[in-house]
């Protein structure tokens, strides 16, 4: 899968340890708009998907995953790669790791219908919800929450949505 971007952000001098996590995320474009995972509480947005569970591949993670926190149902025919970002930093829970994050994009196609969202407790808390909204407004929106956020999330998911955006002028 082709890299779309690395961030390294070189605050891990001393660590001793690596963990890495892998993840998967969907773009999902309808009708000119992009499906997003808001959170009401923070106002950043994000792509549907998560990390993948023991024993899971990256096509079941991405299709649990956006069924759980949008209620979309992906048709598993139309999943193509997309691209990974890969984030390698000082971890925020152990100061002697090392944490890497590689998430995997894909583009999909999901049926009409939404189903009831299965969301965690946390993503509960913070006011996750499904957001059908043009890639700018959700650029936008990170842009901004990002200057006081301080996460990188939101700075990767805002870096793929300017990569889209670009793509499709």
């Amino acid at each position: 899968m082709k890299l779309l971007y690395e961030f390294d952000y070189n605050d891990y001098g001393k660590c001793i340890r690596t963990y890495e996590r892998n993840a998967v995320r969907a773009i999902i474009i309808k009708d000119g708009k992009i499906a997003m995972v808001k959170s009401d509480k923070e106002g950043y947005y994000k792509f549907p998907g998560g990390g993948m569970e023991k024993n899971e591949n990256r096509i079941e993670a991405l299709i649990r995953e956006t069924l759980e926190e949008t209620g979309l149902s992906i048709i598993p025919e139309t999943i193509k790669e997309y691209g990974c970002t890969s984030e390698k930093r000082k971890s925020t829970y152990d100061f002697d790791e090392i944490f890497i994050q590689n998430s995997y994009y894909y583009t999909a196609e999901v049926e009409d219908k939404v189903s009831p969202l299965s969301l965690d407790d946390y993503e509960k808390a913070l006011g996750y919800h499904l957001e059908f909204v043009p890639l700018e407004i959700a650029y936008e929106a990170n842009k901004e929450v990002g200057k006081n956020y301080h996460s990188s999330f939101i700075l990767r998911e805002a870096k793929v949505l300017e990569i889209l955006i670009n793509e499709n002028k």
